[in-house]
């Protein structure tokens, strides 16, 4: 059996398409919180674990929203959560092999998202609630 089959090749996408939504999660929020180089952020905090860590436990903290979040930005928010959630879904369930793995996420992701879609509308809110005040 070939290790590239269809099913790999698709969640070897899926990650590369969770980890450029983090980069734009990450470039919107550093935007709205008053950031001088939001791309900086956006580019190297999902390069570096430990620029993701410091961005959201120590710099994000520090700084209030200037705007609400807009739909780009709560969507990407979404495929970042179910990105995640996907991902321990799958390491749970499916064997240890990296094969196995990038054929379950796929699908674990797409369990994750309404439940990802959820958490961030209540985090977020929807963009009318948030700029009326309700």
């Amino acid at each position: 059996m070939s290790l590239l089959t269809p099913a790999v090749a698709f969640g070897a996408a899926l990650v590369l398409f969770v980890w450029l939504a983090s980069g734009v999660w990450v470039n919107f929020d550093a935007h709205a919180r008053g950031s001088d180089y939001p791309a900086v952020w956006g580019v190297l905090a999902p390069l570096s674990g430990i620029m993701l860590f410091y961005y959201l436990l120590w710099w994000r903290r520090g700084r209030s929203r200037e705007y609400p979040p807009s739909r780009w930005e709560r969507a990407a928010a979404v495929v970042v959560v179910a990105g995640l959630g996907g991902l321990v879904v799958g390491s749970l369930v499916s064997p240890p092999d990296p094969a196995s793995q990038l054929t379950t996420w796929p699908v674990a992701f797409a369990g994750c998202l309404p439940v990802a879609y959820w958490v961030v509308r209540k985090r977020f809110g929807t963009v009318e609630s948030v700029s009326t005040g309700r």
